[in-house]
């Protein structure tokens, strides 16, 4: 219900509005003290829905809901979040924002038209964009992630009935769910020897530089040549890499589709926070 308020069309806010002025002049006719405090009370409501969706939610501020695991886990699914929209008609969007933005149809798998998108962005006009797929080799064989999140479930480390699990490749061993297991421990479970391990973690680089990004759910398994980001244009990604229909797959996003950066969670309660 909340969504939908948050969402409604300037049509509609416009016929509320009206109604809500109707009702408010026919309740003064009455001439009655608890009418009077009707009409006052459907004025102020008038007054601040005219307020928020003419001038606070086209020019300022505005929420919305996250509707999928691509963000995860710096965003979940039903977390609402507030945007700032003002920001990027002052200044230019800078890599790491957390960018909400009016996808092209032609991303959209589902053929349902144009829908709010919101991504990490990670390069802006001039920049090299560069992604190198992580990979878990044991001999002469390269085991998927499903193969290593399988691992890690007969192994104890994560529970049988997770539909998630946070897996990031190091150089001598793995991260799951902020756990850190070696190589020695992995060739045991493997039944090999850990020299018989290599494991190559995977990497997002701008300018040829590695990013360091904590925020991410795992380091991607796929591999993307150097792209420029032209001019006009902006290169962003979900922080759930593998799962996230973004500009490695896409291309890069027209920089005028941006709406605004993501400030803070408000809702739900314990998910309360800012984003950075």
């Amino acid at each position: 219900m909340t969504e939908k308020l948050a969402n409604l069309s300037w049509q509609s806010v416009l016929v509320i509005v009206a109604a809500l002025l109707v009702l408010r002049y026919a309740l003064l006719k009455l001439d009655e003290p608890l009418a009077k405090s009707a009409a006052e009370v459907a004025e102020s409501l008038a007054v601040a829905m005219a307020l928020v969706f003419f001038i606070i939610r086209p020019f300022l501020v505005q929420a919305f809901f996250i509707p999928s695991g691509s963000m995860h886990p710096t965003l979940l699914e039903d977390d609402h979040i507030l945007v700032n929209k003002l920001g990027y008609r002052l200044f230019k969007p800078q890599p790491g924002d957390i960018v909400v933005f009016k996808a092209p149809e032609s991303w959209d798998q589902g053929g349902g038209g144009e829908k709010d998108y919101i991504k990490r962005l990670i390069g802006v006009p001039g920049d090299t964009i560069e992604v190198r797929g992580g990979e878990f080799i044991v001999g002469a064989q390269i085991l998927s992630r499903s193969e290593v999140k399988n691992l890690l479930i007969q192994n104890g480390v994560v529970p049988v009935n997770r539909s998630e699990i946070q897996c990031k490749y190091l150089k001598d061993g793995i991260i799951a769910d902020g756990r850190v297991i070696g190589k020695e421990q992995l060739a045991a479970w493997l039944g090999v020897k850990p020299e018989d391990i290599r494991i190559v973690p995977g990497q997002t680089l701008r300018n040829g530089q590695v990013l360091d990004e904590p925020y991410t759910l795992e380091d991607p398994d796929y591999d993307l040549p150097k792209t420029k980001v032209e001019e006009g244009t902006v290169f962003v990604m979900g922080d759930n890499r593998n799962n996230s229909n973004d500009s490695h797959r896409n291309g890069a996003l027209e920089r005028k589709r941006l709406l605004g950066k993501a400030m803070l969670i408000f809702w739900p309660p314990s998910r309360i926070r800012l984003l950075i």
